[in-house]
């Protein structure tokens, strides 16, 4: 049990060592338990939780370890398959009612029998116990290695997070220039993104490009906005942020007036995402004065756009923040749309690589070329006729553009570079996502690190992807023994 539940692990120790049961204990295939001897309490970090246990299971006593968790999956979410440590482990014990079969199996390849201890305690006790267990989050960080961690060096484990997060960054500017070929068979076979057939990406298969078709501003430009947009949509909205990205192109945004610019740009990314609500349901005279202008806004230009339009249904915003509503990641789109069209945001970001040396005063131009300060209706709510507490300041801050010039900046850059022959160019691309230091991390990072114990590394970006790309590639896959640290701290 150790580090990884919230339960209280006292509490079910003693009830283990004084036999604090309500009947007879039976295994899962209703097999009775007696227990001779609970063991020794293990108070080292790792291996199972009581050692020197003597039980007897049917008609044969057994003497070895005890291991306790939280839920049956634990026993190979925390690695304790692979780990020989357990395998002198007689019973597992668990608190909650999750399993899938009346046993687990060791690194040694045993049959450990599983007792549902919960079963077996008063009602008290029993919903003491369950009440802890209902608070565990879904999202909990869990990784196998983390009782044995230790017996992997500094140096082993950063270099495979570095490997990592280099490949991570690889994907993403393969995923960039694929995108890009693409967006150039797009457009010239004048088709819109919801009307392609199967045909297209044989077409694009066959097709050979040269440097010459990547010349065109407008596919980097639209690759610019459907990044930052699906960015923009965090995890919950992600996947509809790109819809909407693939559904109204840049060249729609290209006809809307330069001088009037966000009011018409924020009208129609309300409607046709879904959002907009109907005028005769709102309250304040300010949310009705700007809905007012949005629909006025969007009669000027409806007749440019002949796409789909989405619904409402499709948008999440269930436990989001109030800066994080959709609402205002679109507005922030708006402002970001208005630099990549009518300030030659990208050419500006291309400008600023070539010329600034410093890679201090680069990525302060990065970051200045990316944040966009709150303002106007959504600087004071969150959604339409929904104030915020205290106005909101940036629609997008420097955390948010830290994580835009790591995931989509730097990548395309070197995608750029790369296909006009720049090298040098490219390896400066390069060397600047490896040394570059985010302003702030995330939950799973912060987790992770700490279990790792690297965390003064976590904020370096290339340690940033890669513990990212480690834990959602190997860990939750449970991909320990390909896992450079899991070869290592499984291989005693």
């Amino acid at each position: 049990m150790k580090k990884y539940s919230r339960i209280p692990e006292q509490l079910i120790y003693k009830i283990w060592e004084e036999k604090q049961f309500s009947e007879v204990l039976k295994t899962s295939d209703g097999t009775e338990i007696e227990i001779l001897d609970p063991g020794s309490r293990n108070n080292d970090k790792a291996g199972p939780d009581f050692h020197n246990a003597r039980v007897r299971i049917g008609n044969i006593t057994f003497t070895g370890d005890i291991e306790i968790d939280t839920f049956h999956s634990d026993w190979r979410a925390h690695g304790h398959h692979l780990n020989q440590r357990y395998n002198k482990t007689i019973l597992h014990i668990i608190i909650a009612d999750n399993q899938t079969s009346g046993y687990v199996v060791t690194q040694s390849g045993r049959h450990v029998p599983t007792l549902n201890l919960s079963k077996y305690l008063s009602q008290p006790l029993r919903q003491t116990i369950l009440t802890e267990i209902s608070k565990i989050g879904e999202d909990e960080i869990k990784m196998p290695c983390s009782e044995v961690i230790d017996e992997a060096t500094e140096e082993i484990k950063l270099k495979f997070i570095k490997e990592l997060g280099l490949a991570r960054y690889r994907k993403k500017c393969d995923r960039f220039l694929a995108r890009l070929k693409e967006l150039i068979v797009l457009q010239e076979v004048n088709v819109s993104e919801p009307k392609i057939n199967h045909d297209f990406h044989k077409v694009i298969d066959e097709r050979t490009f040269k440097t010459s078709d990547f010349e065109n501003a407008e596919i980097w430009q639209q690759l610019l906005y459907e990044e930052i947009f699906e960015a923009l949509g965090y995890s919950k909205n992600k996947d509809i942020m790109m819809k909407l990205s693939h559904a109204v192109d840049i060249n729609f945004f290209r006809k809307i007036p330069a001088e009037n610019f966000i009011p018409l740009a924020e009208s129609a990314l309300f409607f046709i995402s879904g959002l907009m609500p109907e005028a005769s349901k709102l309250e304040d005279e300010t949310t009705s004065e700007y809905i007012r202008d949005l629909y006025e806004n969007w009669e000027k230009i409806k007749s440019n756009y002949d796409g789909i339009l989405l619904n409402k249904s499709n948008w999440h915003f269930f436990k989001l923040r109030p800066q994080n509503f959709p609402t205002v990641r679109l507005a922030a789109g708006a402002r970001l749309l208005d630099r990549i069209i009518n300030k030659n945001l990208f050419s500006r970001i291309i400008s600023a690589v070539t010329s600034i040396q410093n890679n201090y005063k680069l990525i302060s131009k990065l970051r200045d070329l990316l944040i966009v300060k709150g303002e106007g209706y959504w600087s004071k709510h969150y959604n339409f006729n929904k104030e915020v507490r205290t106005d909101i300041k940036y629609f997008i801050g420097l955390g948010r553009a830290d994580e835009t010039i790591v995931n989509i900046i730097l990548p395309i850059l070197t995608v750029y570079f790369e296909i006009f022959d720049k090298r040098k160019l490219a390896e400066k691309v390069l060397s600047l996502y490896i040394h570059f230091s985010q302003k702030e991390s995330n939950h799973l990072v912060d987790e992770v690190s700490e279990v790792l114990n690297v965390s003064e590394h976590k904020l370096r970006s290339v340690y940033y992807q890669g513990m990212i790309e480690l834990f959602r590639n190997y860990c939750i896959k449970q991909n320990c023994l390909e896992c450079e640290i899991g070869k290592k701290v499984f291989a005693n």
